[in-house]
């Protein structure tokens, strides 16, 4: 599993790091793990109808998939409220905190970051704001890579550059089962979405300037994870990496794909995750992906 370090007690009183870093739901961190590490989450809303949930608060990935197989017509999803940034900055500045590294999804997917910049004005302490240009596992990892190097007492630069390293050098990639959910929620057009439905491939999908592009298509499931498995190897170059394999409801998938990865290439850490109700509306039920990060150092 996927680790950060925590705050250093010294003679029993405990440091509190000079930065904190703040994500948004979209990054698809578990539950259990954003809670013992301490990473504040701001949460993006998926309206079904006229009711509206915040992703991870009122509305858990499992339950998500569960609202999405019992309504037909598909949910929406919205940037967080402006509530969540002000109180998610205002912890921070309460803990002791001197300043806020803001890693967010990509600005050409949603206005988080554009919102955070917003509300950033607005706080008792200094926030700088990072678009990614990731989302999902990637994004995840980039988060996890700041947080860490907050905790270990790293300046705003060293944070940054922790979250801006991830987006350079890793690798992500996901496998739908359909372009239905991605077309219908804007993110790919109706022409990548009939040449992928008409030849019944499953595409590679990947972020190309923090927008949702297709890489590759394959025509099977295991055509499309050897894909997968191959283009993290290239990228690791014979170092270890640490990896998310994350999925939508297809765990035996995901298990086959990691499986798969273990045997190319050495896995440093690992995180697994089911994709959250934000990712999960664009990507629809049976996906996979991977985010792999080289680690040359600590």
């Amino acid at each position: 599993m996927l680790t950060t370090g925590s705050p250093t007690d010294v003679e029993g009183w405990t440091v509190v790091a000079p930065v904190a870093v703040v994500t948004d739901s979209t990054a698809d961190l578990p539950r259990d793990l954003v809670e013992s590490i301490g990473l504040r989450v701001v949460p993006l809303s998926v309206t079904f109808g006229d009711r509206s949930y915040m992703s991870g608060v009122d509305l858990q990935p499992e339950d998500f998939y569960a609202k999405l197989a019992s309504i037909p017509r598909m949910p929406t999803t919205s940037q967080p409220s402006p509530a969540w940034f002000e109180e998610a900055y205002a912890d921070c500045a309460d803990d002791g905190h001197r300043t806020i590294v803001s890693v967010h999804c990509s600005a050409a997917l949603s206005g988080t970051v554009s919102l955070a910049r917003d509300r950033a004005k607005r706080a008792d302490l200094e926030v700088e704001v990072l678009d990614t240009g990731l989302v999902g596992g990637s994004l995840g990892l980039a988060a996890l890579a700041a947080h860490r190097t907050a905790e270990r007492g790293g300046s705003v630069a060293e944070v940054i550059a922790a979250a801006q390293a991830v987006r350079n050098r890793s690798i992500g990639l996901l496998v739908v089962d359909t372009l239905e959910h991605l077309h219908r929620g804007g993110r790919l057009t109706g022409a990548q979405k009939l040449v992928g439905n008409a030849l019944k491939v499953k595409p590679l999908l990947h972020l190309t300037d923090g927008r949702v592009e297709v890489r590759e298509k394959t025509r099977t499931w295991t055509r499309a994870m050897d894909r997968c498995v191959e283009l993290v190897a290239e990228v690791a170059d014979g170092a270890p990496v640490d990896v998310a394999v994350v999925h939508a409801l297809a765990p035996e998938r995901a298990d086959e794909l990691y499986k798969r990865l273990q045997d190319r290439v050495e896995v440093a850490e690992h995180l697994r995750a089911l994709i959250g109700p934000i990712v999960g509306t664009h990507v629809g039920p049976g996906a996979i992906g991977v985010a792999a990060m080289p680690v040359r150092q600590r």
